[in-house]
């Protein structure tokens, strides 16, 4: 069976939201913790390190400034 895209659109959103909404607090950050691991890996692969640094700066600049004065990172 092959749903229009508007169909295939709905069961997915329809899905997802049950499955996000019936996660535990800990079961959401493992799944945000593992694909923000996957996404600044494919940063990596696609554009490098200081791509990944920069996206990182760009979610909260404090924390990334954070981190890079305890890993002596240069700034960005």
């Amino acid at each position: 069976m092959k749903l229009t895209m508007n169909e295939y659109d709905k069961v997915v959103r329809k899905f997802v939201n049950d499955y996000v909404n019936n996660l535990t607090p800990d079961q959401l950050r493992e799944i945000v913790s593992e694909q923000t691991h996957i996404d600044f890996e494919n940063i990596r692969q696609d554009t490098g390190q200081q791509s990944v640094f920069e996206e990182m700066a760009s979610w909260d600049s404090e924390l990334y400034t954070d981190i890079a004065i305890q890993f002596d990172l240069e700034d960005i």
